[in-house]
């Protein structure tokens, strides 16, 4: 099923490739399936790019904690992607996925008007990267605080309740990452 699917999106990949920006309108489709096809990066460039920033130097764009997003309004909708990651200080990881389907640990950062990722290929362990254009949702400061702004994903809706399934891909993502920092 993944391989007709990369099939299908072929043209859309390579488009991206050219062209080195994000597409407005692309899907999470796409992108989830279209990260294994660029071009690999070392998994210590991955770890390193999680590596802790001060906070004077990194603009904090999300308040820490955990954030799910989908192409869906709907959680668990077949054939949709979605992208559930923990943000703390700026960095994030995560999971690329779409439902009764494998998951890509992602790890990465805010930086300007997108968040830039590394996506780890789940059957090959390839790195690649990925960015998602961000989208100021509103002008009213996020839960009180002056330093955020409520942001969305382009291409995808915030959904309110992070499900088991969530944490638990979270969680291997998680420990992923700090496996692939140690070496």
């Amino acid at each position: 099923m993944r391989n007709s699917f990369i099939n299908a999106i072929s043209p859309w990949v390579s488009q991206m490739n050219r062209s080195r920006h994000w597409l407005a309108g692309l899907s999470l489709s796409v992108g989830l399936l279209g990260a294994a096809l660029l071009p690999t990066v070392s998994p210590a460039i991955a770890a390193a790019e999680v590596a802790p920033k001060p906070q004077a130097a990194a603009k904090q764009v999300l308040p820490d904690g955990v954030y799910l997003y989908g192409q869906s309004a709907q959680p668990d909708q077949i054939g949709q992607g979605y992208f559930v990651f923990e943000a703390k200080q700026g960095q994030v990881v995560g999971a690329l996925y779409m439902p009764r389907s494998s998951f890509d640990c992602t790890s990465g950062k805010f930086q300007g008007d997108q968040l830039s990722l590394r996506v780890v290929n789940s059957y090959d362990r390839t790195a690649n990267p990925f960015e998602i254009a961000l989208e100021k949702t509103s002008n009213v400061a996020a839960q009180g605080n002056p330093a955020f702004q409520d942001i969305g994903l382009q291409g995808f809706q915030r959904l309110s309740k992070v499900s088991e399934n969530d944490y638990r891909m979270l969680k291997v993502c998680k420990a992923d990452l700090q496996k692939q920092a140690k070496k």
